[in-house]
């Protein structure tokens, strides 16, 4: 049964609205790696937050476009259209888009404790929407089980690095944390990331 254009231009709406905060975030983000000062171009010891910024940021907006196109556009795969689902859906992403925005502000090695904080955060409102979309039916318990881990990591790390405040070091663990949790997250979802035709 075809969609219904209204509801086509509704579900649009949703994921045109955390889209751009999405686009706002990824722009603050390298507007903060590049300096205005003429002797010094670059942030460098901006460099792993970035890094940890983009290996989260692109897993999360490519799985928000496909999860939004195979739930409620594509024909093969869209499910019952039910309003409060795509409300639910909407308010999770426009929420873990606007973690994005702060994590773009907190790219200073200083600033770690905020950045891999709001890290948490996505992580909790993740597991929040994981939860309700694996009793909704869908199977995305990889995603659940690696954000629930990741959790873990994050506040072990944030325990053992307390008090320094300084160090570059929580921004490499951090980094490599990020690097793993997506590697696991790309391979344990492929299907969500790269659907079959």
């Amino acid at each position: 049964m075809p969609i219904r254009g209204d509801v086509v231009h509704t579900i649009t709406f949703f994921q045109g609205a955390f889209t751009i905060i999405l686009a706002l975030a990824l722009s603050e983000a390298l507007k903060s790696f590049a300096s205005d000062d003429q002797s010094q171009s670059l942030h460098w010891e901006r460099a792993p937050a970035l890094l940890a910024f983009m290996l989260i940021f692109f897993p999360f907006f490519e799985s928000m476009a496909e999860y939004f196109y195979a739930t409620y556009l594509r024909p093969k795969t869209a499910l019952a259209f039910v309003p409060v689902y795509l409300f639910f859906d909407s308010i999770m992403f426009t929420l873990q888009a606007c973690c994005f925005f702060t994590m773009s502000r907190s790219l200073a090695p200083h600033r770690w404790r905020r950045f891999y904080g709001t890290v948490l955060v996505l992580m909790l409102l993740d597991i929040a929407w994981t939860g309700i979309n694996q009793i909704r039916g869908l199977h995305v318990g990889a995603w659940l089980a690696i954000d629930i881990a990741t959790v873990v990591v994050i506040l072990l790390m944030m325990w053992f690095e307390r008090g320094k405040a300084e160090s570059m070091r929580p921004s490499y663990t951090g980094l490599a944390l990020i690097a793993i949790t997506s590697v696991l997250a790309y391979w344990l979802e492929h299907d969500m990331y790269f659907p079959r035709t």
